[in-house]
């Protein structure tokens, strides 16, 4: 089973990949970050120029995952990834709508992938920034991301709504590192439950 989970910056989409693929124990894939992007593709974005180029840089970084998904995926694993094809068509906002013919050409990139469900994060504006403040990156600026987030959450927002398979999730007074929170997102993702790794007291050992 393929779970993409999207939303706009800022919201915690790689931490919610990481700590549902370590509950799952099926493996993850990130779409990565500064260090591990091009280097001209923050700078880039932050400009808001090249927007050609940005969409079709991402949408071959997870065209790579799913590939790569291919081969690990099969009955009983369930395998997260960051990002789909909702992804490169939200991001759609942020450019000139002059411009949106031409990008709308780099989403055929991602017309195969098809995850089996789509979870798309959403909040309220203070959450936002309450988080990217606390990640306290020094490339990002809090406004800046604010406003990248407005745009972007507002057509997630909207293509979920049309989206097989998608679900929306308020991540407002949710903790990604509290399993009661993780359990609320999966449940209400329909996911099937992951198998806990057994913990007990013991005095010794018997394998």
């Amino acid at each position: 089973m393929r779970v993409a989970i999207v939303g706009g910056p800022g919201i915690g989409k790689s931490t919610l990949v990481r700590q549902l693929a370590d509950l799952y124990h099926n493996g993850s894939y990130g779409e990565g970050e500064k260090g591990v992007w091009d280097p001209r593709v923050l700078a880039d974005i932050e400009a808001g120029r090249n927007p050609v180029g940005v969409t079709a840089y991402f949408g071959r970084l997870y065209d790579a995952n799913y590939r790569d998904a291919l081969e690990h995926d099969r009955p009983g694993r369930v395998i997260f990834f960051e990002g789909a094809r909702i992804t490169l068509e939200a991001h759609l906002a942020e450019y000139p709508a002059e411009q949106h013919e031409e990008l709308r050409r780099v989403l055929a990139i991602g017309d195969w992938w098809k995850p089996d469900r789509t979870i798309c994060l959403t909040s309220s504006t203070d959450t936002i920034e309450k988080h990217i403040k606390l990640r306290n990156r020094p490339h990002e600026s809090v406004e800046l991301m604010v406003h990248r987030f407005r745009l972007i959450d507002a057509e997630f927002r909207r293509l979920a709504a049309l989206e097989p398979g998608a679900v929306i999730i308020n991540r407002d007074n949710m903790e990604f590192h509290e399993r009661a929170d993780l359990v609320r997102i999966i449940q209400g993702a329909g996911l099937p439950m992951f198998t806990e790794v057994p913990y007990e007291m013991m005095e010794r050992f018997s394998s």
